[in-house]
């Protein structure tokens, strides 16, 4: 048996097959465990898709590499839990507490992750292609390398967030906070960043390409070799003008960002500056 038999024997009630299953055999597809208390239970390869578990406390619970595609898990705790490499494709999940979780490696991709809580949550290299993170709390979240392509972070709080190397691409950050977020070498090309809050955020050799920036605050954020950036003076229409390489140079254009003005991604392939070149 999985965990503390005492323990597994008192949670047991209305769902109790199903835990007696679980507990012994790791496996309960299906199975519906609402309500459910699992805090501190190793269910490490348990396969437990399809199942419902809304409202489950699994609180420090061992996950990883278990199978939960396709589960219900709208407002379970699993605050502390590993969940790394597990496979919670298509799941179900709003208001899930994921507070201080480990995710490196799970797949997240079509999730519903509306208004869920990823504070602090380590979701490096995690796939959340395609999630619904509408209103989620990813405050201090890592996300180094992970791949948000095509998400829905409308509304997200992504304060301090690490989103090193994230792919963003074509994702929705309309309204997001990113507040001193580190979003450096990041794939933003095509995202809708509008009306987003992007102060003293680092934004250090993103692509912005094509990405729709109205509205956005980039106050005080750091630029430097940005992709797909320039800018438009304010009081006129006039574009500010690339300095332009030698012909013979395959380098991208640089943009001189002396003056005040509003910031644009509808130019391809212009590159900022890094400091100190010319």
């Amino acid at each position: 048996m999985v965990g503390n038999s005492a323990q597994g024997k008192k949670n047991m009630s209305g769902n109790s097959d199903y835990l007696k299953r679980l507990l012994q055999t790791k496996q309960c597809q299906g199975g519906d465990l609402s309500n459910a208390s699992l805090a501190q239970f190793n269910l490490n390869g348990a396969d437990l898709s399809g199942a419902k578990l809304v409202f489950s406390n699994l609180h420090g619970a061992n996950l990883s590499d278990a199978n939960l595609s396709g589960a219900e898990l709208c407002f379970a705790n699993l605050v502390a839990a590993n969940l790394e490499n597990a496979d919670l494709r298509g799941i179900d999940a709003k208001g899930i507490n994921l507070l201080d979780a480990k995710l490196k490696n799970a797949n997240f991709s079509g999730a519903d992750l509306g208004f869920a809580n990823f504070v602090n949550s380590n979701l490096e290299k995690a796939n959340l292609c395609g999630a619904d993170l509408d209103g989620a709390n990813m405050i201090g979240a890592k996300l180094n390398n992970a791949n948000l392509s095509g998400a829905n972070l409308s509304g997200c709080n992504l304060g301090h967030s690490e989103l090193i190397g994230a792919n963003l691409s074509n994702a929705d950050l309309s309204d997001a906070r990113l507040v001193g977020a580190d979003l450096r070498e990041a794939n933003l090309s095509g995202a809708n960043l509008s009306s987003a809050n992007l102060l003293n955020a680092n934004l250090s050799g993103a692509n912005l390409s094509g990405a729709n920036i109205s509205g956005a605050n980039l106050g005080n954020a750091k630029l430097d070799g940005v992709i797909g950036l320039y800018l438009e003076p304010q009081g006129g229409s006039r574009r500010a003008e690339s300095q332009k390489p030698p012909a013979s140079s395959s380098t991208p254009a640089y943009v001189n960002f002396s003056q005040s003005g509003i910031y644009r991604t509808d130019l391809p392939n212009l590159r900022l500056p890094h400091p100190g070149l010319p």
